[in-house]
């Protein structure tokens, strides 16, 4: 997999060195790369980025997505874009449907935008790995799951067209660690019977 990471601010630079980590061929794509400095992976400049990638996770801030799509949409033809930003004024948080306008040959996935970057830098909580929610086509399940495995997090799949639902679950991660006081290292753990001890997942 070949991904390019749009944004170089702290999402973007996480998720880069854990992609990198992980072995993945990882660049960010900037618009000045030469003012970016102590970067994870190699910087270029965002059409570069994007001509050598097959994925494009977009960690900008949400209100510079639609400028972004305005400029670089065609290119985004034939990949996987996974939304990592988020429109937090706007009624939607995600950027579904300006994707679809503005790339409508590109597939769509929301991910890595329900929790915050302490979370993506430290995926262990007391020891155990976060859940990470996310949705996408099936077809692209697998991609994003392996995305979500690099950073260290456990992918929870929600099925396809559940974007705003991952949305919702930001808001809930907001009001656990922020408002509750549980501190913005904070993460999510589906437990289901298989996860007792001795159990066995295909009983």
């Amino acid at each position: 997999m070949a991904v390019a990471v749009i944004g170089t601010g702290k999402i973007g630079s996480t998720l880069a060195r854990a992609f990198g980590a992980a072995g993945l061929e990882t660049v960010l794509g900037s618009r000045d790369p030469g003012a970016v400095a102590d970067a994870p992976v190699k910087v270029v400049t965002v059409a570069e980025a994007l001509a050598g990638a097959d994925t494009v996770v977009l960690a900008q801030p949400g209100t510079a997505v639609d400028e972004f799509l305005a400029e670089h949409g065609p290119a985004l033809d034939g990949r996987l874009v996974v939304d990592a930003a988020n429109r937090l004024a706007a009624p939607v948080q995600n950027s579904a449907a300006e994707v679809a306008e503005r790339a409508p040959g590109a597939r769509y996935a929301r991910a890595f935008s329900s929790q915050g970057v302490e979370v993506f830098a430290d995926p262990l909580i007391g020891g155990t790995a976060s859940d990470h929610l996310f949705s996408a086509a099936e077809e692209d399940r697998a991609a994003v799951e392996e995305l979500i495995s690099a950073v260290g997090l456990r992918p929870v799949y929600l099925g396809p067209d559940q974007y705003e639902l991952v949305d919702r679950a930001l808001w809930i991660w907001f009001r656990l660690a922020v408002a509750q006081g549980h501190g913005r290292h904070s993460g999510f753990r589906l437990l289901t019977d298989s996860d007792a001890p001795g159990s066995d997942a295909r009983d």
